[in-house]
């Protein structure tokens, strides 16, 4: 959460981390890790009823761990959007939005009992980045070596547009969440994103590989972060020309539904700087079909037949379509790639005219 996790050279430790089981707010017994597990394990298999019992088991027995927490409120996020009224009783679906359940369900309990714990978690549900603040910052003068809260600073910090200086404060509270436990598994992932947006792509990948060893099979990473991390890391060494190893990376991700399209958007792009065009094709065809309406695919394999495979009419057609998608969408990135195509077919239009024999020849 974290208002919708902004997404996951800042702290500039270079230690070689390990994560471990007794952080402060995170620590388990070896009986409450082997719950943590089946409570994981019941929810991968979408059982989700039954993971959201054993998770309140485990928070009934252990308040104060914020990784048992993260995970319940999560998961009572999820149930709630999905139309399960957990909190009937006293916040109802009936009468407000999803989040604004969950949010004064946790706000009504850092009231009634404000620690540490409670405060973070209102802090995660929470919907305004200046409420997210305050509550970070009353965890924090409850407990300055809060390792959570700090992390927490980074997000919000870094979602805050109106601070000139956002990355280097964000950086700051991303160091001091590492400082205090360098093992921490979600600040680590989002020192490598913030290393990759800062342009570090070297630091950011070796970060992001080492996370990605480290945390194979931990259950207190979600199989959607796992699977998204693989592709980020495919991204940087595209971004660095590494072409093979991106494209071995997201072939071993074969047959994962989780992000289809951009996975096999990224091996279409890592197929063509290798000069397989066809197989470019292919991939850049099946991410169409994972993503209909999505623009990417569309523009990617309108490229491949314009500028490899020498099909101009094939390739206009996809153009055409890439900028009528523009049309009817919001998204920034879609409108970009509507305009480029709108370009593009100009250019098309052009060059047609100009081929056209006047009446005199």
């Amino acid at each position: 959460m974290w208002l919708a996790l902004f997404v996951t050279g800042c702290g500039g430790s270079s230690v070689r981390w390990r994560s471990g089981w007794s952080s402060a707010y995170s620590r388990f017994s070896d009986e409450a890790r082997d719950r943590f597990v089946h409570a994981r394990a019941l929810l991968d298999s979408g059982r989700r009823m039954e993971a959201l019992t054993e998770l309140r088991g485990l928070a009934s027995s252990d308040p104060d761990n914020l990784e048992i927490g993260a995970w319940l409120q999560d998961l009572e996020g999820d149930l709630l959007v999905d139309g399960e009224d957990l909190f009937a009783g006293t916040h109802s679906l009936a009468a407000e939005s999803a989040p604004d359940v969950l949010r004064r369900v946790y706000s009504t309990r850092k009231d009634n009992e404000p620690t540490v714990t409670s405060f973070v978690l209102a802090a995660r549900a929470e919907t305004d980045v200046m409420s997210v603040e305050t509550l970070l910052g009353k965890a924090l003068a409850l407990d300055p070596t809060c390792a959570w809260a700090h992390y927490g600073r980074s997000h919000v910090l870094l979602m805050d547009r109106t601070r000139p200086d956002r990355w280097g404060q964000a950086g700051d509270a991303l160091e001091r969440a590492l400082l205090l436990d360098p093992g921490h598994l979600r600040a680590r992932r989002l020192e490598a994103w913030m290393r990759a947006e800062e342009g570090s792509r070297d630091k950011a990948a070796r970060n992001l590989q080492r996370w990605i060893e480290l945390t194979v099979d931990d259950p207190r990473v979600s199989i959607e972060d796992a699977v998204q991390a693989r592709i980020d890391l495919a991204l940087l060494f595209l971004l660095d020309g590494d072409d093979g190893r991106a494209e071995r990376l997201l072939q071993d991700l074969e047959g994962q539904e989780i992000g289809r399209a951009r996975r096999l958007t990224l091996l279409a792009v890592a197929r063509q700087e290798a000069g397989d065009e066809l197989g470019a094709l292919d991939a850049a065809l099946r991410a169409q079909g994972a993503e209909r309406g999505a623009a990417l695919p569309l523009m990617q394999e309108a490229l491949l037949h314009e500028l490899f495979l020498g099909d101009p009419k094939t390739a206009e057609a996809r153009w055409r379509a890439v900028a009528e998608l523009a049309d009817g969408t919001k998204q920034i990135a879609d409108l970009v790639r509507g305009l480029r195509a709108r370009v593009r077919l100009e250019r098309i239009d052009r060059a047609a005219t100009d081929r056209v024999p006047s009446p005199a020849e």
